[in-house]
């Protein structure tokens, strides 16, 4: 099949991973795919520094076409002009299925595709983990341009069918994918656990967020301060960075006396996995900017339970005693619940396992992309 991918925006943040992930695992399986994005500010060959869905494109072997405006704002002109020409590209390259990612490039590649004057399926995937906005846009287009809304959420998508009256034949959840080659058990490295200043018995917990007021560090480290007088051998991984930094992390350490026990490693990209494979569980209290919470899905492929908020789609991904905790996050809550996993090693084996096993049968990527082709064949029938 021949499939148009569009993605409207630059920016290497949120669904950009996952839905190139998406391209490449179709690629792979024969399919002809040409992605479609917002233009880098920087120019092929991009400097090492760079970030963008260009070159994350051209890094996994795509020519990204990137002469439409395809922005992730909303501008009338802009708009109009993308629509007219993507109208064209459409007709001119013969696409089977246009496959669309955010709200802008569900706009425009909407029109376009329905102006094509042939039938030209619209798929649409909703990567947030929440229901979309009850607005007069998405009624329009989930409603008049789309032929099938996929989510990554099965809250979400009866949400979804509620508010704007989809039938269950429009809408389908199929779970959000994670390269569970790259993210496995086999590429722990714990020579970085020396190399971060750990000690052998020490137990570490570890969570990946950018520090935001709203990622709830308060309760988290008055977590920690409680947990950490109880099992001396606790240790906190934080890995991210964020512009309120010292206010939300380095001063409340030093305030809380946890100079000891936290260990702030900062933004990880060329030994991320290494840096996840120190950890002996996972934290995880509020979804970011990436809906779907890929982090907890990458930490669950590497072996590591999870301790999740009952917020937002964490439960779905989380179960309760079986691949991790879910708890009602207070402060002694979630202190309660990294104790019980610091002093029971039968227990984190056994929630270890469960979690392993349950990322390579649902959050791979051969999984997610034989769903999705799927999808695009019924369409076509």
């Amino acid at each position: 099949m021949k499939v148009l991918h569009l993605y409207s925006d630059w920016k290497w943040t949120g669904p950009a991973e996952p839905a190139l992930n998406l391209c490449t695992e179709l690629k792979k399986r024969g399919h002809d795919i040409t992605i479609a994005c917002g233009k880098a500010i920087d120019d092929y060959p991009f400097p090492p520094d760079s970030e963008s869905v260009e070159r994350s494109a051209y890094e996994r072997g795509f020519v990204p076409v990137t002469n439409f405006n395809l922005s992730k704002h909303f501008r009338l002109f802009k708009a109009i002009s993308d629509i007219k020409k993507l109208s064209v590209f459409m007709n001119n390259e013969a696409f089977d299925i246009v496959h669309v990612h955010r709200n802008q490039d569900h706009l425009v590649g909407g029109i376009a595709a329905r102006r094509t004057g042939r039938f030209l399926p619209i798929v649409r995937t909703s990567h947030d983990g929440v229901a979309l906005k009850k607005d007069l846009r998405n009624k329009i287009c989930l409603t008049k341009l789309t032929d099938k809304l996929i989510m990554v959420s099965e809250k979400a998508k009866m949400a979804d069918m509620k508010n704007f009256g989809l039938s269950e034949d429009n809408v389908i959840m199929i779970d959000a994918s994670i390269d569970c080659q790259r993210f496995n058990p086999g590429n722990e490295n714990l020579a970085y656990r020396d190399k971060f200043g750990m000690k052998k018995d020490d137990i570490v917990a570890g969570i990946i967020a950018r520090i935001q007021t709203h990622r709830r560090f308060d309760v988290l480290l008055k977590a920690i301060k409680i947990a950490s007088q109880e099992d001396s051998r606790l240790r906190l991984l934080v890995i991210g960075r964020g512009t309120k930094e010292k206010q939300l992390l380095t001063e409340p350490t030093k305030t809380m006396g946890l100079e000891d026990v936290i260990l702030h490693i900062g933004y990880r990209t060329k030994d991320y996995v290494e840096a996840i494979s120190c950890m002996d569980f996972n934290i995880f209290l509020v979804p970011g900017t990436d809906g779907s919470c890929r982090a907890v899905r990458e930490v669950m492929a590497m072996g590591k339970p999870v301790i999740a908020a009952n917020r937002g789609m964490l439960p779905e991904m989380v179960d309760d005693n079986i691949t991790g905790l879910v708890i009602d996050d207070t402060p002694e809550n979630l202190a309660t619940a990294i104790i019980k996993l610091t002093k029971d090693n039968e227990l984190r084996r056994k929630l270890t396992e469960a979690s392993l096993k349950k990322a390579q049968n649902r959050f791979s990527l051969e999984s997610m992309a034989e769903k999705v082709e799927r999808v695009y064949e019924e369409l076509l029938a």
